[in-house]
């Protein structure tokens, strides 16, 4: 039997990263693989654990493998700082998964505290690691093991159910559930757009086995309130239906994401049906020549009456928006504050845009110097350390000043809808909100405590 522990670094080096922190659902997804075939496995994340103390009590137990999930960003200032103290202070074998050693896999490897890394999806993949392991046999020729071939991934509906013991989900304000990977769309800021190591393939977890799930949750753990973080929830109308049908006697209420193709009367109908009660779409821009460069497949048009058929459904709208792309001008991004202004959405927020690697956009910037790829993991978690309010690097030809001033102005904007907006969902639901998490935002918008 092998012995894991399987790591979430923290989002933020140096934060509170206790409120609004994230469940982590994909390194639920492989410890639940590993537990299904009898191993060992625990789960630490540091958002809600920071302690180094507490990290090298674990790491006395005798892990056989210390797995590290993580995204591009400043999680990254984390994830090597975990991987040194188990280099230091076990003989476990540290291996990293997740999306920034799936697309930037040589320099990861490169890293002195890092052994192996899974590109692409793991759970199949660390599993035979570990059983590989038990049997003191060698797994570096494996598929999807640091710069070999990718595996096939893994059919959804294969996989064991998400086992929600190994967290404590009371730690959590919002509880994940996940139905479909990958996407169908090819938007050119996502790694989507790119290439085989990158894109997922788009599998849907089958509407029978969506509703068994989300039925043992509710039974379960009480559950009454879900996030569904799938790409594009409701892309499949039949299945939509099974589910809606399935789930709607359960009065559950959930937020999912979506898009302005995916809001016709009767696609929302069935949403409002399961449980549907906020529904997040990336508009983007109110600039028809910005949509068209990120290749949305959605037009301006689209998007406002996507707001329209949201609101009359009775389901709250939130609106996703992107300026300081190339090619975008200050005409562009007028548009966009006007489309915010005229839309009236429930609730929003705008990034100022920075491109990733391993996506369309980011060759774009690349090839005319726009950018300049890091030359280190560390150099990668520093690029993002500021998030996406400040101009760290400025792709655009809009000066980076007004492109602040813009962002302000569009986030002000946008929350004008989300204080009354919450408060009708709470009261409508009867549940409270989390009074520390009202506290943070208060104090962190407006210098409240």
């Amino acid at each position: 039997m092998g012995r894991v522990l399987l790591i979430q670094p923290a989002s933020q080096p140096g934060a509170d990263n206790r409120i609004g922190a994230s469940m982590p659902i994909g390194l639920i997804y492989i410890g639940s693989m590993l537990k299904h075939h009898n191993h060992e496995v625990k789960i630490l994340d540091r958002n809600l654990n920071p302690s180094d103390n507490y990290l090298m009590m674990l790491l006395k137990k005798g892990y056989d493998f210390v797995g590290v999930g993580t995204f591009t960003g400043p999680m990254l200032f984390d994830a090597i700082h975990v991987s040194k103290i188990t280099k230091e202070n076990s003989n476990s074998i540290v291996v990293w998964g997740g999306f920034h050693p799936t697309i930037v896999p040589e320099q990861t490897l490169k890293n002195e505290y890092v052994d192996y890394i899974v590109r692409g999806e793991g759970e199949e993949v660390f599993l035979q690691m570990v059983e590989l392991n038990d049997k003191k046999k060698k797994f570096s020729k494996l598929k999807s093991v640091n710069l070999n071939p990718l595996a096939k991934a893994p059919d959804v509906n294969k996989l064991p159910f998400p086992d929600y013991d190994l967290v404590n989900v009371k730690n959590y304000d919002e509880f994940y559930i996940i139905t479909s990977r990958g996407c169908p769309y090819r938007c050119t800021f996502c790694y989507n757009s790119y290439g085989k190591e990158c894109a997922k393939r788009y599998q849907n977890l089958d509407a029978d086995k969506t509703i068994q799930l989300i039925e043992m949750l509710t039974s379960k753990y009480k559950v009454r309130t879900l996030t569904i973080p799938d790409d594009n929830f409701p892309s499949d109308k039949e299945r939509l239906k099974k589910i809606a049908n399935g789930i709607s006697r359960l009065g559950l209420k959930f937020y999912c994401f979506s898009r302005a193709n995916y809001t016709d009367p009767e696609t929302l109908h069935y949403l409002k049906k399961a449980g549907a009660w906020n529904i997040q779409m990336g508009i983007e821009s109110g600039s028809q020549k910005m949509l068209n460069f990120m290749r949305k497949g959605t037009t301006v048009e689209m998007n406002a009456a996507a707001i329209k058929n949201l609101r009359r459904a009775g389901i709250a709208s939130e609106g996703s928006f992107m300026i300081g792309l190339p090619t975008e001008t200050v005409d562009d991004i007028k548009m966009t504050y006007r489309f915010i202004r005229q839309n009236k959405l429930d609730n929003g927020g705008v990034k100022i845009f920075q491109p990733f690697p391993k996506t369309l956009l980011w060759d774009y910037c690349l090839e005319r110097k726009r950018i300049q790829t890091p030359k280190s993991t560390e150099e990668w978690a520093e690029r993002y350390v500021c998030g996406f309010d400040k101009v760290v690097f400025n792709v655009s030809d809009v000066q980076a000043p007004l492109l602040e001033k813009y962002h302000y102005l569009m986030n002000k904007e946008l929350q004008k809808g989300v204080l009354w907006g919450k408060i009708f969902h709470y009261l409508r639901h009867r549940r409270l909100p989390n009074l520390n998490k009202v506290r943070h935002i208060l104090n962190s918008k407006f210098g409240l405590k």
